[in-house]
């Protein structure tokens, strides 16, 4: 009694220490300056209270001094103690495995894991889960106190069952009752609400430790048995043994003679029979699959009187394996064929449990690849990389793919898949036969059935007599699982699922017709039950999409609109006039007066939503009151309430969970009642989730927008009606327009014609005034109203309200060349050269002089001093295009001290003479100022 005590007193020190990662051997000797061992008894307990926190009962510290007061004289050895608790086993006990002298806690943080434990089933199933948790981490590489860790600030191995929940890192086929059942399983009872997830994270390491263990195991136990011969497997007969070898001759294109002539010194035909059997092995063995015993029926076939063995003739038949020698002269013999599949890879044949057990298993995969309409081949032939495809995979590649396609299996399952469907030539994964067997479309090849043609070979026997040997059946290679079990329509609402696609392809915009008549190339209005599920695949119906339509629904739609002349084709063209109704009626030009219905009345909530007209009062009332309430408080708050609930919608659906609903109220502080959260859900929840979007727009409804286009256009036609502005700049006289049309072409290089003509489709040379104007505006002339009036009355045509635009055209192009000069070889052509746009400013003849007299002035003072001019201006010229603004102008006349010699008339003169227009301001052209005042100056050109 008084050792058990002691015992559990230990327990718990071992386990704290543990959890904290400490030695106690490290605070004791702090205490023990002499190293002695021993400290007092007060030492000793105060150690373990200050550092570990333990405090002890009067009755447990009499137990600890009874046990290692050993000199009896009030000092405690805590050197014993803490080799104790701190070695595993012992280092000089060597007759013990160090294995079983270990001693480990069973809590790292000393708690129990439930006060009532779980049944055994239940046990059991967390078994299981803790196995796929395993598999699933292992592979992804996650660590689940990793994962935990975030949560955990204190660092004491415990979360919320909230955190745990959100947090959970997989795997994804881990369903809720399974996550509830961990929660119950690993939730600490001294403290509720709260997961021991460390617990949890040390017994994943511990079930991924003994599975490894396990799996060790299994592998040597394979590894010893598999050169264990199979007594159960019938010894196999010489016919069987030559076709065996024959295939794989034709099959690998092996040359036999190769490996016996360089035994055959004189060709003779004849070797000795190790000679014949290192050559029957190093040319078939391992592509024909040959075991000892085979190539010993063989040697013993061919065997002469003297020991020695016929290897001519066994290379003749093989040579001629599938042929006829000499065919070319034999012109009426019919090589026998190889049966379809017997070229391929064989399969081996397992017991009769094994093969019940594979027929579940494959089963239980075929059911999963229908439902999801997976084409396998392509995955599996992705790891075919080789020089070749050879249509074999390793193990770990086929279990990796297995698990890509989230096709679980277990190891023993997994194991008689491989030792199924294995290459025996390799060893690898025979991966067409696998999804030819649970894929009924796919065909990596075929075999003939067992009444097939014989291919009979002789074969020349040691008494000169001819043996006939024949081939043997051929045994099915896959089990018959073609059988689907027929689906049950009695429940499927024929109505209800019209109205669902309807909703579906009004919501999406969809035209149906895009989905399936590429399917129907005579246009005939039917297509096959098979076209007709790919194409409401396409359509956005299938589990991919947004409506997922399972089979009964697919079987009652292809029974509704079955073509009566074709039992196997579906009517889509009246399908699609059904659904696509929700637009508009066919043939509608013929009933003017028909109605058509608005497009809102097909639309229907989502699956599960509660029709709220049949709800009673008291929910009416309790969900307005609950409202009103959130709505208020709301305001009060002024928060905004649609980003917290975005935050949980990771798919952007308009769709959460209940307990993310539940989590947002609480994070925006609107709390409920119990009963008020149920009338809530039971009027926003669907199957979808809960639909929040809505009940935001009931919470907070916002004010429509205004439909503003009608008074925006009113206030655009009321600007329209006043008065023109007045023209600024317009040239009132034809001469002075083409002008400034010819000077824009020539400095632009516009080609007039190329945006004229096209506006003349027939090539007449004319074209309306509005068209002239549009193409005159494309050229960029920026021409004015009476402008453009000029110039149509100028080039008017015979035709009213037409311009003559080739005459336009080749008035303004004139400047270029002159039209037909081929036909006036002696006509001199002069270049037309647009005036300088300073030069083009007319001052009086006053106002002329007094210019010139301030810019000899000028020029004077520049001459004297010799002043570089274009580098001031150039700095305000931040664009490089040659002109300044007025007041720049000044600035550098100001920084050159040019400025005191001119007066202020002057220097707007000087700017009016060389100013140029520049979009809508007036610049100043300060090259030609500069130019002008060195030309003053005698300079040499740009020598200053």
């Amino acid at each position: 009694m008084v050792a058990a005590a002691v015992d559990k007193v230990e327990e718990t020190v071992r386990t704290l220490c543990l959890t904290k990662r400490l030695r106690p051997s490290e605070f004791f000797i702090d205490y023990d300056r002499l190293r002695s061992g021993y400290v007092t008894d007060s030492q000793f307990f105060r150690c373990l209270w200050m550092n570990l926190g333990l405090k002890f009962s009067p009755q447990e510290e009499q137990l600890i001094k009874q046990k290692y007061d050993i000199k009896r004289n009030g000092r405690i050895c805590w050197k014993q103690f803490s080799n104790l608790i701190e070695t595993s086993f012992a280092a000089t006990n060597f007759k013990t495995d160090p294995a079983l002298q270990k001693v480990e806690p069973l809590e790292f943080l000393g708690t129990q894991r439930t006060i009532r434990p779980l049944s055994p089933a239940s046990e059991k199933k967390v078994e299981e889960t803790l196995r796929k948790m395993v598999e699933f981490y292992k592979y992804h590489g996650i660590n689940l106190r990793t994962c935990y860790e975030d949560f955990d600030f204190h660092h004491i191995g415990k979360i919320t069952e909230s955190q745990f929940y959100r947090a959970f890192p997989g795997p994804p086929d881990v369903d809720e009752a399974e996550i509830t059942r961990l929660v119950k399983k690993y939730g600490d009872p001294n403290e509720p609400g709260l997961v021991v997830y460390l617990n949890l994270h040390h017994d994943l390491v511990a079930v991924g430790d003994n599975m490894a263990a396990q799996q060790l195991n299994l592998n040597s136990t394979c590894a010893k048995t598999d050169y264990i011969p199979n007594e159960k497997v019938e010894d196999p007969s010489v016919q069987q043994i030559f076709d065996k070898i024959r295939i794989a001759v034709f099959k690998h294109g092996i040359r036999t003679p190769e490996f016996f002539k360089d035994h055959d010194r004189l060709r003779s035909g004849i070797v000795t029979e190790n000679q014949f059997l290192c050559g029957l092995s190093l040319a078939v063995g391992k592509e024909a699959q040959l075991s000892r015993h085979d190539m010993q029926k063989i040697v013993n076939f061919y065997k002469t009187s003297d020991g020695r063995v016929q290897y001519k003739e066994f290379c003749d038949m093989m040579e001629n394996a599938f042929n006829i020698p000499d065919l070319d002269k034999k012109a009426t013999l019919t090589p026998v064929h190889p049966k379809e599949g017997s070229l391929n890879r064989t399969i081996p044949t397992l017991s009769d449990a094994e093969e019940s057990r594979l027929k579940t298993v494959l089963s239980m995969i075929i059911n999963q690849v229908n439902e999801r309409r997976i084409m396998m081949y392509q995955y599996f032939k992705d790891y075919d990389r080789s020089c070749a495809y050879t249509r074999v995979i390793t193990p770990l590649q086929f279990r990796r793919m297995l698990h890509f396609l989230t096709i679980n299996v277990t190891d023993e399952d997994f194991k008689l898949l491989c030792r199924k469907f294995i290459d025996q030539a390799t060893g690898d994964v025979n991966y067409p036969a696998f999804v030819q067997s649970i894929d009924d479309k796919f065909v990596g090849f075929t075999i003939d059935s067992p009444p097939a043609v014989d291919f009979s070979t002789a074969i020349p026997g040691t008494d000169g007599g001819r043996v006939t040997l024949s081939e043997t059946a051929v045994k099915p290679m896959y089990p018959d699982l073609s059988s689907v079990p027929k689906c049950d329509i009695s429940e499927v609402d024929m109505s209800s699922l019209i109205a669902r696609v309807r909703h579906h392809v009004l919501t999406n915009r969809l035209r149906v017709i895009e989905y399936f008549q590429d399917f129907d190339g005579l246009r005939t209005g039917s297509i096959t039950k098979s076209q007709f599920r790919r194409a409401l695949s396409s359509l956005g119906l299938s589990k991919l999409g947004h409506h997922d339509l399972i089979d009964p629904q697919y079987a009652v739609l292809c029974q509704y609109y079955e073509d009566p002349k074709a039992k196997d084709k579906v009517q889509w063209v009246k399908f699609m006039n059904d659904v696509e109704s929700v637009f508009t009626q066919p043939n509608l030009e013929k009933v003017p007066e028909h109605k058509v219905p608005p497009s809102e009345i097909f639309r229907i909530p989502k699956p599960g939503t509660m029709d709220w007209t049949y709800a009673s009062d008291e929910h009416k009332q309790l969900v307005d009151e609950t409202l009103q309430r959130l709505r208020e408080r709301a305001d009060q708050r002024r928060v905004l309430l649609k980003p917290v609930f975005q935050d949980f919608d990771r798919h952007n659906n308009g769709h959460i969970t209940r307990q993310q609903f539940r989590q947002a109220l609480t994070m925006l502080e609107l709390h409920t009642t119990p009963d008020e959260m149920s009338a809530l859900e039971a009027k926003y929840c669907n199957d979808t989730g809960f639909n929040y979007m809505i009940f935001l727009s009931e919470l907070m409804p916002q004010e429509p927008l205004q439909f503003m286009y009608l008074e925006r256009l009113k206030g655009l036609r009321k600007a329209n009606e006043g008065k023109n502005l007045p023209e600024i700049d317009a040239k009132s006289d034809l001469e002075d327009l083409l002008l400034k049309i010819k000077t824009k072409v020539v400095k632009d290089r516009v080609r007039v014609h190329e945006w004229l003509r096209d506006y003349d489709k027939l090539r007449s040379g004319r074209m309306h005034k509005i068209s002239f104007r549009r193409a005159l505006g494309l050229c960029k002339f920026e021409l004015k109203e009476s402008e453009y009036a000029l110039l149509e009355d100028k080039f008017a045509s015979h035709v009213p309200d037409h311009v003559e635009w080739v005459r336009f055209s080749d008035e303004v192009e004139s400047i270029f060349t002159i039209k037909e000069l081929e036909k006036a070889p002696l006509l001199e052509v002069e270049q037309f050269k647009p005036p300088v746009d300073w030069q083009m400013n007319q001052l009086s003849d006053e106002d002329a002089s007094l210019c010139l007299e301030a810019l000899k002035r000028l020029a004077e003072k520049v001459r004297q001093r010799r002043m570089q001019l274009y580098p001031l201006f150039e700095d305000f010229d931040r664009v490089h295009n040659g002109f300044v603004g007025a007041s720049q102008f000044k600035r550098v006349l100001m920084e050159l001290e040019l400025w005191s010699l001119i007066s202020e008339q002057e220097a707007n003169l000087i700017t009016e003479r060389f100013q140029v227009k520049k979009g809508l301001r007036h610049d100043v052209d300060y090259p030609a100022f500069c130019d002008f005042i060195y030309e003053l100056c005698k300079f040499e050109w740009r020598k200053p």
